[in-house]
Formats: C-alpha cells, sequence, structure tokens
C-alpha cells in the first residue's frame, strides 16, 4: 500500500517519486525537492508526460481505496464533456421550483446573518472529483423556521413530522398592494376574499403569501431596504390577525412568505412568529415564484435539511401543480 506521502503528492499535484511506494524512507520535503530538480533536467517534457500518468493511476487507486465511484475512471473523464440533466416526470405532474438558489451574494440582513461563504477544498483536477465546504446561516436563502427557533424545547429541524412537509398549497396575492407599499401585510379580510373565490381553506394546508418580492432578489437594496431613521427593515409581513385566524380558525401545517420574514420589517417584536412556531407550527420565508402556481389545486413538497438540532434549516419548496 502506497504511503501517506505518495497520497500528499497527489493532492498537491506533484509528480510522485519511485521511492514513496518502496519504502525507502524519504521525507516529503526530499520529494518536492526531487520534483524541483526534474523540471530543469533534460528530457523535461517526458517527466512532465509520466508524472500525468503516475497521478491519474494514483487518482484511480485512491478512489477505489476510498469507495468514491467514478474516480477510477479519472484517467478518460476527466475534462469530458458532459450531457446536461434532463427533467423526467413520468407522472405528468408540472412540478414548480418556488426556491431561490443561494450563493455567497444571496441578500441577508447583516445585523443577524452573515453572507454565504463557498470554498472549494477538492478539486476534479488533481483527486478526480470536486467538493467545497460551505459557511452559512441555517436561515439562508428558501428556508423553514421551526418551533425551536422561538422557544427552546420545542421542536427542531430533524423533528419535524414528515407528513407536514407534504401539504394543499394556498397561495393569497397581494402583490399589487405590496408594490405601493413596502410594509403592507396580509390581513383576515384578503382570506375571507380567497375563500370566496376558491372555497374553505383545506385542513393541513399551508397557507403562502405572494408579494411579488422574490423579483427583487437580484437588487439587495430592493429586496431588503433599511431605514435608519426608524432602525426597520421595509418589507411586508403577516398580520398577527390573519395569523390568529389560520391558527384558530382554520386547520393549517403552517404559513410562509416570499420576503425574508413572517413579520412585517417594522415590528420589532417577533409577534407573528412566536404565535406561529410555538403552536407547533412552522414557517417558511424567502419562497420564489409564487405567481407561477394557482392559488389552490397545487401540493406543497418542503425537501427540509433534517439538522440535528437545527433552530431552521434550508429547505427545497416544490410545487406539484
Amino acid at each position: 500500500m502506497c504511503s501517506p506521502q505518495i497520497l500528499a503528492a497527489a493532492l498537491a499535484e506533484a509528480p510522485p517519486h519511485d521511492d514513496l511506494c518502496g519504502g525507502h524512507g524519504h521525507t516529503a520535503g526530499a520529494h518536492h525537492e526531487h520534483g524541483a530538480s526534474a523540471t530543469h533536467a533534460p528530457g523535461r517534457g517526458a517527466v512532465a508526460a509520466e508524472g500525468i500518468g503516475r497521478r491519474r493511476a494514483l487518482r484511480t487507486a485512491l478512489g477505489a481505496a476510498l469507495g468514491i465511484a467514478g474516480a477510477s475512471a479519472a484517467t478518460g473523464a476527466i475534462g469530458a464533456p458532459r450531457a446536461e440533466a434532463q427533467p423526467l416526470n413520468p407522472s405528468g405532474f408540472s412540478v414548480r421550483d418556488l426556491t431561490h438558489a443561494v450563493g455567497p451574494e444571496f441578500p441577508v440582513f447583516n445585523l443577524y446573518v452573515r453572507q454565504p461563504v463557498q470554498r472549494q477544498v477538492m478539486f476534479e483536477e488533481i483527486i478526480g472529483f470536486n467538493t467545497a465546504e460551505w459557511t452559512m446561516n441555517e436561515h439562508t436563502g428558501t428556508h423553514i423556521d421551526v418551533p425551536a427557533h422561538s422557544q427552546r424545547g420545542l421542536a427542531h429541524a430533524d423533528a419535524i413530522p414528515v407528513e407536514n412537509l407534504v401539504a394543499p398549497l394556498c397561495v393569497v396575492r397581494i402583490a399589487e398592494r405590496a408594490a405601493q407599499d413596502n410594509t403592507t401585510e396580509l390581513h383576515v379580510e384578503d382570506l375571507l376574499d380567497w375563500e370566496r373565490r376558491n372555497g374553505r381553506i383545506p385542513d393541513g394546508a399551508f397557507v403562502a403569501m405572494d408579494t411579488g418580492w422574490y423579483h427583487r432578489v437580484h437588487d439587495p437594496a430592493a429586496y431588503l431596504p433599511f431605514d435608519p431613521l426608524r432602525l426597520a427593515l421595509l418589507i411586508p409581513g403577516i398580520g398577527p390577525d390573519a395569523a390568529e385566524f389560520l391558527l384558530t380558525e382554520r386547520s393549517i401545517v403552517g404559513f410562509g412568505t416570499d420576503s425574508s420574514s413572517l413579520d412585517v420589517g417594522t415590528r420589532f417584536e417577533p409577534m407573528v412568529h412566536r404565535m406561529l412556531l410555538r403552536s407547533g407550527r412552522y414557517g417558511i420565508e424567502n419562497l420564489a415564484a409564487l405567481d407561477t402556481v394557482p392559488e389552490r389545486g397545487a401540493t406543497l413538497v418542503v425537501g427540509a435539511a433534517k439538522l440535528r438540532g437545527g433552530f431552521g434549516a434550508p429547505v427545497r419548496a416544490l410545487a406539484f401543480v
């Protein structure tokens, strides 16, 4: 079996020395010295080609040792063009993605949340595959708020019943009003108007507020407008009266919004968060594309990361229409 030095040689993209697998006790430092001198010796092209071949062979062996599928084919697959994934949907449903893509540029309220950071740590050209480490708050991008977010001792992200993560989706639209008033709220009358058009909110439903806010996500100043005089975000939210109605007069699994908070940005106490989460239900913030699904008739599927002890988690929210 090759020594740890030869693994380090692969990761460093340095041509391995024959003695590293031969047990002659060369140190990593001595190996680098040999590699440096070889670059100035006659026959440089041949040495480089030999080194590349050894590195490919090493990646194959390392991939087999680690059980990494696909690494054993690194000699021929690296750099080869790959076809884009094609949607396959034998069910016949139309699927709408209600999720924002998250990257280092996603708007966050820096007073509470740090920008996401991605750092690539493994590289296809060196070891045969790519991986990255992400540093991000669990409440970044499209995400779920769970009961423990509001009060310790309540359910964490890994304890949400999976049955509650699949629900009839009811979309209540107030986008026209939000375009005129950044701090408008969803009220009971909006819910009653919805029911006059669509019938009673079904039991076990998830209610989503469509403010059209997701269209602003590429402009952080518009997505998270901050008033320094009021020390407040000027974003819409769900009114306490609407929350009370949904929690006591209807039987829902949760509610959410396409803005970045369940509460209107000018409310300093997270009243609506507390009402919802302390009842054992969940909320979703930063939803996207709610204007692409009907007011009633779609089914929401919440693919929430099962973070043990999480106070929230990133989600992939899908609507089956």
